[in-house]
């Protein structure tokens, strides 16, 4: 009898235990902190998050220049389609959940999909994203929303994006990396600053590095002001400190918001 009431505990705290971790994937809301080291990540994107070398290759030098031990045994993987919609990589997901156990699943709409006037475009993203997101909780995986920016010539709909990604994630359990609202305060405060491809869509190499340090400040709660500046580039010091500043605050901001 003893034994049977002793493997009935060991049960229940192994349940307890497992229901526990679930509860911690689950961000409490959209505009939560995130906790945990975050040091295995998965980008899940176009080319918003391909342009400039990639947000990864980024996010991994600002890491390396700013947590302990140069972030060993941090890794960060751009699984990218171009022109991709976020469905296109229900498949990638499945098959990549196959290959590595990872903290953190990054999931980035296509530009302007989560405001398309199109409603079958529109619900086909939130579709998407939630089947998405039950299959890397599932997995085991927290889930950041990319907020998007808008084009260049519609800054009317920075709050429309901001929305729809608040939204799509409060009804998934998803925390949100608010990149397109540092873009508007960029645009607002550092206008000088070009964030903008020559298209007027993709980001510039300033564009990707403020989305990075946007990234860096959700995942690790932690300033990126006196990061490492984007290699092979022409930036300033005193350009990537406006940026870091600029994601620190955004990020900030919208966590007591």
């Amino acid at each position: 009898m003893k034994k049977i009431t002793l493997l009935a505990a060991v049960t229940t705290l192994a349940l307890s235990s497992i229901c526990a971790h679930a509860d911690t994937l689950l961000a409490p809301s959209a505009h939560a902190k995130m906790d945990g080291e975050n040091k295995i990540v998965a980008l899940y994107g176009n080319s918003f998050t391909f342009y400039n070398n990639n947000i990864n290759t980024r996010l991994r030098d600002l890491t390396q220049s700013l947590l302990p031990d140069h972030a060993k045994g941090y890794k960060y993987r751009g699984i990218t389609i171009s022109s991709g919609h976020l469905g296109w990589q229900i498949e990638n997901m499945r098959y990549q959940n196959t290959l590595q156990k990872w903290d953190v699943v990054v999931l980035q709409g296509n530009s302007t999909e989560t405001i398309s006037k199109k409603e079958s475009t529109r619900q086909n993203f939130v579709d998407s994203a939630t089947q998405m997101a039950n299959m890397a909780h599932q997995a085991g995986a927290k889930v950041v929303y990319f907020m998007t920016w808008p084009k260049k010539d519609k800054p009317e709909d920075s709050q429309k994006l901001a929305d729809a990604y608040i939204s799509i994630a409060q009804k998934t359990g998803g925390y949100v990396a608010p990149v397109g609202l540092a873009f508007e305060k960029a645009r607002k405060t550092h206008p000088e600053i070009n964030l903008y491809y020559h298209d007027g869509v993709h980001p510039s190499i300033s564009g990707t590095y403020l989305a990075a340090c946007v990234f860096f400040a959700t995942l690790y709660n932690q300033s990126p002001v006196g990061g490492a500046l984007p290699v092979d580039t022409d930036m300033t010091p005193a350009t990537a400190k406006m940026l870091q500043q600029i994601a620190w605050d955004t990020v900030t901001e919208f966590q007591k918001s």
